[in-house]
């Protein structure tokens, strides 16, 4: 690994870490898990992986390459609005992740510290990069909560 890359190794491999503590978290969900929401206004795992995959496959890559909107070629602009199966948003998370983490290796400490555009203003793009992968810790943690509390009412 090029030193001047060490940085960035990191976070990519962190991201690495964070799709596989999901992928584990969500082994075997069921149907009714899938759909669950612990109160009518909480959001259920099928949120929490549709945003998932929204972060690794768009919001990732446009801090990444630099700039404030990028969607994969083809990507649905409704994507978020689509009711998909379990099978589909694991499969979009993990080809999303297998496309960001080798680009986010690349990016040298010079990169990572330049100030791109994001959330209206100029920030460095290593802070992008630090809130969507907490983004993804975040939601696999609201998943697992979500899949505790279903089993706790449902014993």
């Amino acid at each position: 690994m090029d030193s001047m890359n060490k940085k960035a190794e990191i976070l990519a491999e962190e991201l690495k870490w964070a799709i596989g503590s999901l992928e584990r978290t969500s082994e075997g969900v069921t149907p009714e898990e899938y759909k669950f929401k612990p109160t009518p206004v909480s959001n259920s795992i099928q949120w929490q992986l549709n945003h998932i995959s929204r972060i690794v496959n768009t919001a990732l890559p446009s801090r990444i390459k630099g700039i404030e909107k990028y969607a994969p070629e083809g990507w649905p602009e409704d994507y978020r609005d689509q009711d998909y199966p379990m099978d589909k948003l694991m499969k979009d998370i993990k080809e999303g992740a297998e496309k960001a983490i080798p680009m986010m290796k690349e990016l040298s400490d010079e990169a990572l510290d330049k100030e791109i555009p994001m959330w209206g203003g100029m920030r460095q793009r290593k802070v992008g990069l630090f809130a969507y992968i907490g983004e993804v810790i975040h939601h696999k943690g609201q998943l697992a909560y979500i899949r505790g509390t279903y089993k706790r009412l449902n014993e």
